[in-house]
């Protein structure tokens, strides 16, 4: 979530729009490491929660489509990368190809696009029209795994706010403990000198019975 928020706010959206982007990408693809990385790139991609709700049903209608063969996270990189440079590339490539849309005929249209926010537009309103359905039809007839991922990130974040709750605390140990130790340092260095020639004196007694 640290993560998230970072891009969200820089991107000038609200944490709990982070919260809940992340939320419904992991319901569905069941992989938080997917879900942070997609989100993220969503955040660049949208100014508004509307286009990242729009966004999120694009990518559930991607993968309800393709499943792990058109990552979703590949698919927002170069979603964002294409609407910057203006060149189409990567999985978004892919997403117009396999769904039967003319990879030229798509290049023509961001050629005609005069900046980054209409191409971003065009983008958008492409896959959703393609993709739609998809995820409506996804989200209808796998309620039970899409609720079980959600209370599965419940308890994750609360264990995470847990966490957040404790680690000042064990910080705080850790830095006593470590203090007490370089206090004892001396006398463990000391220990150590007694001990080192005692050792020594055992394995010289000992070793010439296990070479013979």
């Amino acid at each position: 979530m640290g993560k998230l928020d970072t891009a969200f706010q820089a991107s000038g959206h609200s944490s709990e729009a982070a919260k809940q982007t992340y939320s419904e990408l992991n319901s569905v693809l069941g992989d938080s490491g997917q879900a942070v990385e997609a989100a993220q790139h969503l955040a660049k991609l949208t100014d508004n929660e509307k286009d990242l709700q729009t966004w999120t049903d694009i990518c559930t209608g991607v993968y309800a489509t393709f499943g792990e063969s058109l990552p979703i996270e590949g698919l927002t990189e170069a979603a964002n990368e294409t609407a910057k440079t203006g060149i189409l590339t990567g999985g978004l490539t892919d997403a117009l190809n396999w769904a039967g849309i003319s990879e030229e005929k798509f290049q023509e249209k961001l050629d005609a696009c005069s900046n980054e926010q209409e191409r971003q537009k065009l983008i958008m309103d492409t896959l959703n029209g393609t993709y739609k359905e998809a995820s409506t039809q996804y989200q209808e007839t796998n309620k039970d795994i899409i609720e079980a991922n959600k209370a599965q990130e419940n308890m994750n974040a609360t264990m995470a706010e847990i966490g957040a709750i404790a680690e000042p605390v064990i910080t705080l140990f850790k830095n006593m403990f470590a203090e007490m130790l370089m206090n004892y340092m001396p006398a463990i260095q000391q220990l150590a000198e007694k001990l080192l020639p005692v050792l020594m004196n055992v394995v010289d007694a000992i070793l010439p019975a296990f070479v013979s």
